[in-house]
């Protein structure tokens, strides 16, 4: 009966996710020899459809993993499912980490220390998430400066204060050819990336065959790079060529104007997860941490550290890769291949009011400071501090930094909060993997989600959600 229902123009959201998942459509060899209405699950086991009638009260979900892909799939599939929303953090967000400030003439502040901005072109389904929690962006500044200790050199984005911070800039033979070989590459990537001639070359062979400068290549491209993805300068090198240029085309980054508006979240990022959390139906279980997830033809076990279990109908793994592949007590080859290529950076993260993080020369102060620190390993990670008064503005009495692997010492009478973030380094093997990610989803009752799927920001954590929630017919209109 439910394969003859599937076959009417109107298909329900039950016909959808079993024809997905189980393999409905799938007729089994004893079907093909007249042998009856059997069919085969995942497992190439003969089954009922009997064995897929959804409860009254829907399924029972498992998502694992609170940052902003798991909390927007709970959010959506709790409008017509049971709902448990599993995270090994204390709070509920991931990335979206708002700290208040705990003294002083500025208590009660909020100030981001993860996810900080998005902006009107390129995080369509994330501003679409907002609104229907009701919050509209603020503006923020987005300005970006470049110092380096040991050459002494520094600037920044604004035109002409920042970019001349030093006079003697006007005058330094690798600046000037640092700048005129950003113009160069502005105009020569956005023709190649259009003529579609990249291949697969990565970005490290990109700038050597156009033969770029290295005081570009130092004192730009690669702390740009760097800054944006989290990652040490070095491994920008790895970076597939197309996909950076085709990040930097997107947003604006390869043109003079016409790049997009960015804002902030108004009171913090975490307002948008305690909108999400406020009518939220389904339980959550925070300090939680999975410790493996086994499935089975009819559900899916989830067993946490501290020994508990509980079965659900389908589970949804919102976590980063590499963790995604840890709980998994079963993982199939394609789990193990796909998952598998995902490295992750750590990068130690600091919420102060040391200036001493920012440059060395105010005329260089903005929103996005990446510093050149003076010290010996090759593969340092990035170290950038970022002024969360420009990013936020907060009108406060101090100025709120987050710095991130900052190698000098700070005035500890003045650290507020440490924390540690991951992030995902993109590489071939990495990048590779995307086109084939959505197959895993449906495959033994198990689903993925998460920013990994595409460049790593917010909206490729929204949308890889959402592909997940549109299996149950579900979506932010729903």
């Amino acid at each position: 009966m439910l394969q003859l229902f599937c076959s009417r123009r109107r298909v329900s959201w039950q016909c959808r996710l079993l024809t997905s998942i189980h393999g409905f459509g799938k007729v089994s060899a004893a079907k093909r020899a007249g042998g009856g209405a059997a069919r085969l699950n995942i497992w190439g086991e003969t089954v009922k459809d009997t064995e897929f009638k959804v409860a009254a009260g829907g399924l029972k979900i498992a998502v694992l993993g609170a940052g902003v892909a798991g909390l927007t799939a709970a959010s959506i599939l709790s409008s017509k499912h049971q709902v448990t929303l599993f995270e090994k953090n204390s709070y509920a967000g991931g990335h979206t980490h708002t700290v208040t400030i705990p003294s002083g003439p500025d208590e009660g502040t909020p100030v981001d220390t993860g996810f900080i901005v998005f902006n009107d072109r390129n995080y369509p389904q994330f501003i679409k998430l907002l609104k229907r929690l009701g919050i509209t962006g603020q503006p923020s500044d987005m300005s970006f400066s470049f110092s380096s200790e040991r050459d002494r050199l520094t600037y920044s984005s604004y035109v002409p204060r920042g970019l001349f911070a030093q006079k003697r800039n006007l005058f330094r033979p690798a600046f000037l050819r640092m700048t005129a070989d950003i113009l160069r590459f502005n105009r020569q990537s956005t023709r190649d990336l259009h003529e579609g001639v990249l291949g697969r070359r990565t970005l490290g062979a990109y700038i050597e065959q156009g033969s770029y400068s290295k005081p570009f290549m130092d004192f730009y491209l690669m702390p740009m790079g760097a800054a944006i993805w989290s990652t040490p300068a070095a491994s920008m090198l790895d970076f597939p060529a197309e996909s950076f240029l085709r990040f930097f085309d997107n947003h604006g980054l390869l043109a003079l104007k016409g790049r997009p508006h960015w804002m902030t979240v108004p009171g913090g990022s975490s307002a948008y997860v305690r909108a999400l959390l406020k009518d939220f139906p389904g339980k959550v279980e925070l300090t939680s941490e999975v410790k493996s997830v086994s499935r089975k033809p009819d559900r899916v076990t989830v067993v946490l550290q501290d020994g508990r279990r509980q079965d659900f109908d389908y589970a949804v793994i919102g976590a980063h890769a590499d963790e995604a592949l840890r709980m998994l007590a079963d993982p199939t080859e394609a789990e193990k291949r796909l998952l598998g290529a995902w490295k992750y950076t750590v990068n130690h993260t600091v919420l102060h009011t040391d200036v001493r993080a920012m440059p060395w020369t105010q005329k260089s102060w903005a929103s996005w400071n990446y510093i050149l620190e003076d010290r010996p390993e090759a593969a340092s990670p990035v170290s950038l501090t970022y002024d969360m008064n420009r990013l936020q503005s907060l009108r406060t009495r101090e100025r709120y930094l987050v710095s991130l692997n900052r190698h000098a010492p700070y005035d500890e009478s003045r650290v507020i909060r440490r924390l540690d973030y991951t992030h995902p380094m993109y590489t071939w093997d990495s990048f590779s993997t995307q086109e084939h990610l959505p197959s895993l989803n449906g495959v033994r009752r198990t689903f993925f989600c998460g920013s990994y799927f595409s460049y790593g920001f917010h909206e490729d954590a929204v949308k890889s959600a959402l592909a997940v929630t549109q299996f149950f017919g579900l979506g932010l209109e729903a």
